[in-house]
């Protein structure tokens, strides 16, 4: 695995999000890459985020691949309020309470793998 995708991976399991961010352009990145997908230089840093965010879109997932998953459940497109969009589970959401714009906040859960993985809750 490389580095950087085992840092975020690390950060995780501690129980924080960081993301990259451009030390060039100043701004953050999300998912782990070796260059800013804004300006291509390779400096980049690593700060933790407020985990703080707004539902973008979502769908309801009624038939699921991942047995750790159980459906229906929330699949949707965060906009976190650092700039990045990611792709996460909301929780603790009623599937009749979802709507976009929801502000949401960063939980980190414990796969059964004990591999963490960054969902999302409502404020």
């Amino acid at each position: 695995m490389s580095g950087y995708k085992q840092i975020f991976k690390d950060k995780l399991q501690s129980g924080q999000m960081w993301l990259q961010y451009c030390l060039d352009c100043q701004r953050f990145v999300y998912y782990p890459r070796e260059r800013c997908p804004y300006c291509w230089q390779d400096r980049l840093d690593w700060q933790p985020v407020s985990g703080l965010g707004t539902v973008h879109s979502y769908t309801i997932v009624r038939v699921s691949a991942l047995p750790e998953f159980h459906p229906p459940y929330i699949y949707a497109l965060v906009d976190l309020t650092e700039g990045v969009r990611m792709a996460a589970n909301i929780e603790e959401c009623s599937l009749d309470r979802i709507q976009v714009g929801m502000p949401v906040h960063l939980k980190i859960i414990n796969r059964e793998d004990n591999a963490a993985l960054p969902i999302f809750i409502p404020v």
